[in-house]
């Protein structure tokens, strides 16, 4: 089965976009969540080259000051401008194919007509940059599709939508996820595997001391002195903490090693 424009090539499967989003969200401490089935949808884009032309404003004939030409990209289907693409689309234009990937895929329209094309180009180029519309020309336009992943994830209560780019596997929609907060087993796991490096333990010192001093110093300003009560929970709290627990297991490393010398 052929298609009716250029497809640009698949270099990444849905199990490597699937696994790279993984990756990522594995990088924000999100170990627990649902993402759902990736879709491969075919986006019709435009690429195109622009001219345009500055007048000058005191000059009562308008002459030309100056003139600029570039590359544009515009997605089809959201008739958008997206300058970001536009190296992506040079670089593999040559590569396209006729042929229909395989397994399903959805190709979406497009909302641009070949009549009102060089208009809309025109338009986007001017709001992109602008500037007047009169002042803009376009040329060479080429038409071809894009393939991208759709897919959701459900992290939390919240779902998150992803598109990845199967030409260089870039994903979009990442920024839109926060970092989740570590538990405090997380934590104690993380640091232990850290100090089994013994690089590791003058650098965690180092850091634990200076930061539990200044937490100390800030803790301490802020306590009236008119009252100067420590509870038992607030007492507690503070061993909750990165930094102490960080100096409480190197102590106990650096007594493992004294007793292990002694015997």
């Amino acid at each position: 089965m052929y298609l009716g424009n250029p497809l640009l090539p698949i270099n990444i499967t849905a199990l490597g976009a699937a696994d790279a989003i993984k990756k990522e969200l594995l990088k924000k401490s999100w170990h627990e969540y649902e993402l759902k089935p990736l879709k491969l949808n075919l986006m019709p884009y435009f690429l195109f080259n622009y001219h345009y032309f500055l007048e000058d404003s005191a000059d009562e004939q308008k002459t030309v000051k100056s003139t600029v030409h570039g590359i544009l990209a515009v997605d089809g289907h959201r008739v958008e401008v997206r300058p970001d693409l536009v190296e992506l689309l040079k670089e593999n234009w040559k590569k396209n194919t006729q042929e229909a990937p395989r397994g399903v895929y959805n190709e979406k329209w497009c909302n641009i007509e070949k009549r009102e094309q060089d208009d809309i180009l025109k338009i986007k180029t001017a709001k992109h940059f602008n500037i007047p519309k009169n002042n803009v020309f376009v040329s060479s336009p080429k038409k071809m599709l894009i393939p991208l992943y759709y897919t959701f994830a459900v992290l939390g209560e919240k779902e998150y939508k992803f598109v990845v780019n199967a030409i260089d596997g870039r994903i979009e929609g990442l920024d839109t996820v926060p970092n989740r907060e570590k538990s405090y087993a997380e934590i104690t796991r993380e640091t232990i595997n850290e100090l089994k490096n013994p690089a590791n333990w003058i650098k965690y010192s180092k850091e634990a001391i200076f930061s539990g001093k200044d937490a100390a110093v800030s803790k301490a300003k802020s306590i009236p002195k008119s009252t100067i009560k420590i509870s038992s929970k607030k007492f507690l709290n503070y061993f909750d903490s990165r930094e102490v627990l960080i100096v409480i297991m190197v102590l106990a490393v650096i007594l493992i090693i004294i007793g292990f010398f002694k015997i």
